[in-house]
């Protein structure tokens, strides 16, 4: 969603650049902790009397368990055939308010399916865009065990914890300035949006584009290893193919996170080959960025084999080889 005209102008006098919803730090070549603007970030409100049933019967996640203030959770809205649609990281403010946290991009699709949905349910969707998400980022890959979201608090300010120093900061746009100056005066460089997609891929975490819409299964992107597939709430759409997957045992698709000492990134969506299978593809890329010490990680779907085999290739048969790294959490 756009940025608010007052921290807009407070970035473009730090040196920062906005382009198509990313934000460009006046220097790519600081060095983390990381402060960063995501203009590529949008926060729904959903709320009403119908709010929590309606998204409980909608989402994979168990919406009427989750708690008013301290958690947040992952959750996704499949489609019939249980393919993600939106993948979205939530939380409730109040006994009928809940925040959803997005790509930006794919904001209004998800507000307009859940309107189709809404039929005489009593629960409105509207835009925050009186906040401000600013990501603070890590100097490193983090070495603890996947930990799930937590809510901290302060004020009208809400800080969402995604790991060691890993903290999502939403932010009445008046306040917005000063909070991301004083960030950078202590101790953060000046980041931007490819930073923040780093973060995640080193975390393990996913973030649907809309190039992958309606590609991935639930358990194909992980959701299940980050507790954003609850098993016992009952039905939402694609809950059986869910679940039949799930009580199957392994399952055959997996993201894992991959990385190469130099070149260029692949773009979201982009095929993934494996000798195993020959020119048919054997993945799919989530999600990529550069790191600053050279080279870049990304997320990619893959069939189990081909990242056992440990030969992956990128865009083709022949593109270039990509090593399969560590997760912070188990896929087993």
């Amino acid at each position: 969603m756009p940025i608010p005209s007052t921290f807009f102008t407070h970035l473009i006098d730090l040196g920062y650049r906005i382009e198509a919803d990313e934000s460009i730090p006046p220097n790519a070549a600081a060095q983390p902790p990381y402060i960063v603007p995501l203009p590529n970030l949008a926060v729904l409100r959903a709320e009403g009397p119908d709010a929590a049933s309606l998204l409980h019967n909608l989402l994979t996640q168990d919406i009427k368990s989750l708690s008013i203030g301290g958690e947040a959770r992952w959750a996704a809205l499949l489609t019939p055939k249980g393919r993600t649609l939106a993948l979205v990281l939530l939380w409730r403010d109040a006994a009928e308010r809940f925040f959803l946290i997005l790509e930006a991009s794919l904001a209004e699709p998800l507000r307009t399916t859940l309107l189709r949905y809404r039929l005489r349910s009593k629960v409105d969707f509207t835009y925050e865009d009186g906040l401000v998400t600013i990501a603070r980022l890590p100097s490193c890959t983090p070495q603890a065990p996947f930990l799930p979201p937590v809510l901290e608090t302060v004020g009208e300010r809400r800080f969402l914890h995604l790991g060691p120093d890993f903290v999502l900061d939403f932010l009445p746009a008046q306040e917005a300035p000063e909070h991301f100056t004083t960030r950078l005066t202590e101790r953060h460089a000046p980041g931007g949006t490819v930073h923040w997609r780093l973060a995640l891929i080193r975390h393990g975490l996913p973030w649907l584009l809309p190039v992958n819409q309606e590609e991935f299964l639930p358990q194909w992107i992980n959701l299940d290893r980050l507790g954003a597939v609850s098993f016992t709430k009952g039905c939402y759409p694609g809950q059986e193919i869910v679940t039949r997957t799930h009580y199957l045992g392994r399952v055959k698709k997996r993201m894992y996170r991959l990385g190469a000492a130099e070149g260029s990134p692949p773009q979201a969506g982009d095929e993934c080959f494996s000798p195993v299978f020959g020119r048919q593809g054997a993945g799919r890329v989530v999600l990529s960025a550069l790191r600053p010490e050279g080279g870049f990680e990304l997320l990619a779907v893959l069939q189990r084999e081909a990242a056992e085999s440990g030969e992956v290739h990128l865009g083709s048969p022949e593109g270039a080889q990509a090593e399969i790294l560590s997760l912070p959490y188990s896929l087993d």
